[in-house]
């Protein structure tokens, strides 16, 4: 079990007082609660040593990681899936929005552009969706949630699914796990790891100190439709202009949706806004 899960739980009181945030201890609640497998007595040590960075990561101040992971975990949860599947991008890109690989894959969730396309992203020219922290997340959480059932909502099944592909998956069930890959078949081995280790460091009070940092909530948000220039519209919300910026790697004029710390009048996405 989570052992930092009562230590973290003061922090749902302390972000109702402030809505727009809210802690990262608080973020680790809700990440154990949704857990389908919490059970860390045998984390695989080759991936928990491979992954030790991520916590890490999650506890430095200057990263937006924890803000955004915290966006996707509620994106992975108010879908009904475990949050074992909020940690795919911590393989894929780090939790980098910006992310590109050589070999073509891009973005947090590292689509192809041609996977991009089949699940609705615009990729050509300087457009390309798999940028989007919204539009991506959208496509994988819509995926993730197809594959969860189709594979009787075996979160193993689905994730080795998300890394291989679907049809690769049911062949395998068909004349073989061996069929696959090894970077497939380790694939859940590796979310499963990341989990233990935020169970791990939860009893480092210095990593405590730094998780139980206060960051903001993030949403989507539809911007006017004559919106050309990110910066200046946050500017115009109050918003920390190189925050949204950061948030956002893969804006473009005509682009429709941001992801932008909560206020006092953001929220999710919302019918098209006065110009």
């Amino acid at each position: 079990m989570f052992a930092g899960a009562l230590v973290f739980a003061s922090a749902i009181a302390l972000a109702s007082s402030a809505p727009h945030t809210r802690s990262g201890g608080e973020i680790m609640q809700r990440f154990h609660v949704g857990l389908a497998d919490p059970d860390c007595r045998k984390p695989s040590a080759r991936w928990r040593s491979h992954y030790a960075h991520v916590a890490e990561h999650l506890a430095d101040q200057d990263e937006t990681a924890l803000a955004v992971f915290g966006y996707v975990l509620d994106e992975v949860r108010e879908a009904g899936l475990p949050s074992e599947f909020a940690l795919i991008p911590f393989v894929e890109s780090r939790y980098r929005a910006d992310a590109r690989s050589t070999g073509g894959p891009a973005g947090l969730w590292q689509f192809t552009a041609g996977t991009a396309r089949r699940h609705g992203m615009s990729v050509h020219g300087k457009v390309d969706d798999r940028l989007s922290v919204v539009a991506s997340t959208r496509a994988a959480v819509r995926y993730l949630n197809r594959l969860h059932a189709m594979f009787g909502q075996d979160w193993r099944q689905t994730a080795m699914a998300y890394n291989a592909g679907e049809g690769a998956l049911r062949a395998s069930r068909r004349k073989g796990a061996a069929r696959l890959s090894g970077i497939t078949r380790s694939y859940p081995l590796k979310l499963h790891a990341i989990a233990c280790l935020f169970d791990q460091h939860a009893d480092n009070p210095r990593w405590q100190r730094a998780i139980e940092r206060q960051v903001p909530r993030l949403v989507p948000r539809r911007l006017p439709a004559a919106t050309r220039d990110l910066r200046a519209w946050a500017i115009a919300q109050g918003l920390d202009a190189d925050f949204v910026i950061a948030l956002n790697p893969g804006w473009h004029p005509g682009a429709r949706d941001a992801l932008v710390p909560i206020g006092t009048d953001a929220g999710r996405t919302a019918p098209d806004e006065a110009n």
